[in-house]
């Protein structure tokens, strides 16, 4: 089958059907997957020049024709191959989505531009969303909140690195630095913990030297920071809520293994990717599949890490589907689970213990709001002051916020992230 079939019919099921781009691509080929995460990062540039090439408007029926010309014009800009190359593919692609009458179409269109391409864009560019390559409701959310850093923007639509975590536990990052040179993957170390490595290209897990043995995980640089803000010590009772796939679960037992750790998720599929973790990591932890809002343990917690979901606007990179698929709405109905999970987290901590609120986002509304809401609202309820040694820093996109820290995209190192802590009074 033609990567572009391939290509194209994920695509119509993540804008048609709402599917995210993972389960809609399956396992397809890795330059179908190249096609698809491209063409969702440019999506309303190419979506504007279409629009612009196009005489008569393609009806809704046709969306598979629309998608099948982006990812051409996409192919033409960005892959490794003649552009005429990419054209005829494309082309070729039409019989076998049994819209063989649009061949003359896509091919005119697509040589079009190829033709026209240095005219057509300052055109293209006067829509606002074919810049930003964001909707335009986020894109002023974005921009609203982070009008000092108007980067942020750009850096959504570039490719997310491959980050490891070191289980420092077993290895020290010295020493696994090493042993990925000595297998020829070129990587240098995080700048914001001690257990990132951020590889310069990147690789299937099972090439990755001890991955199968624990010595490393896969995990950006943002949330590896969540062990050191918790202040754990041996013996404590500690809960990881909302915590599949496992990772900052596994971290946390990484970083101090003599506590009692539960994790408790809703989805069973989910729970079993961090029994799965656990077991890899020859760690030990409860798991528990259930609501957290259900969730009544026969003891309270010493600390409690809640990482909320969330819009994983902080995360655009990674899942680019996420412009398309959000909704201003969505983010409403978030706030609004996010407040009920931050409330009975805090029910299940032990007087004068911690919780360590996160978020994969980098909206405000998701962030600093829901802790400052909580604190109006929770009398025993008092703010821990984060800090890092490069918070604030000049050419740093981890930025000190009026309640926490937030991580914001970058171009080549962390996605964005939020953190907050809070201390429940003593009896």
């Amino acid at each position: 089958m033609s990567e572009y079939v391939e290509a194209s019919s994920a695509l119509v099921r993540v804008i048609r059907d709402g599917r995210h781009l993972d389960e809609a691509l399956g396992s397809s080929k890795p330059l179908v997957q190249q096609i698809c995460y491209g063409a969702l990062r440019h999506f309303f540039f190419y979506d504007r020049a279409i629009d612009l090439l196009i005489d008569k408007p393609l009806p809704e029926k046709h969306l598979d024709v629309r998608l099948l010309i982006l990812t051409g014009l996409y192919s033409i800009d960005h892959l490794k191959r003649p552009a005429h190359a990419s054209v005829n593919h494309v082309v070729g692609a039409a019989p076998k989505i049994r819209k063989g009458w649009a061949k003359g179409l896509i091919n005119a269109v697509l040589r079009r531009y190829q033709r026209e391409k240095e005219h057509l864009i300052p055109r293209i560019q006067e829509s606002t969303e074919a810049v930003t390559n964001h909707p335009g409701w986020l894109a002023a959310i974005i921009q609203q909140d982070w009008s000092s850093h108007p980067e942020v923007l750009t850096n959504n639509n570039q490719h997310a690195p491959m980050t490891l975590r070191v289980n420092l536990s077993r290895t020290t990052r010295t020493a696994y630095l090493e042993l990925l040179a000595n297998n020829s993957i070129m990587a240098q170390e995080g700048a914001f913990t001690d257990s990132a490595i951020i590889l310069k290209e990147p690789t299937h897990a099972m090439s990755l030297p001890g991955f199968s043995e624990g010595l490393v995980s896969i995990q950006d640089e943002a949330p590896q920071l969540a062990p050191t803000l918790m202040n754990l010590e041996p013996g404590m009772r500690v809960l990881d809520a909302c915590a599949a796939p496992g990772g900052k679960t596994c971290h946390i037992l990484e970083s101090t293994p003599d506590i009692s750790l539960t994790a408790v998720d809703r989805d069973q599929k989910r729970t079993s990717l961090i029994s799965d973790n656990l077991s890899r990591l020859q760690l030990s932890g409860k798991v528990v599949t259930e609501s957290l809002e259900t969730f009544t343990p026969a003891e309270s917690f010493d600390r409690i890490l809640l990482d909320v979901p969330c819009s994983a606007t902080g995360i655009i990179r990674r899942h680019p589907d996420i412009k398309l698929l959000r909704a201003p709405e969505d983010i409403d109905k978030l706030c609004t689970v996010q407040r009920v999970l931050i409330h009975k987290a805090f029910e299940l901590l032990r007087p004068g213990g911690e919780l360590l609120y996160s978020t994969c986002s980098i909206l405000r509304q998701e962030n600093d709001q829901v802790i400052a809401a909580f604190l109006e609202q929770q009398e025993n309820a008092s703010l821990i002051s984060l800090e890092h040694a490069l918070l604030d820093q000049p050419d740093s996109l981890l930025v000190g916020t009026e309640f926490g820290l937030q991580f914001l995209p970058t171009r080549d190192d962390h996605d964005g992230f939020y953190y907050a802590a809070l201390r429940k009074a003593p009896a």
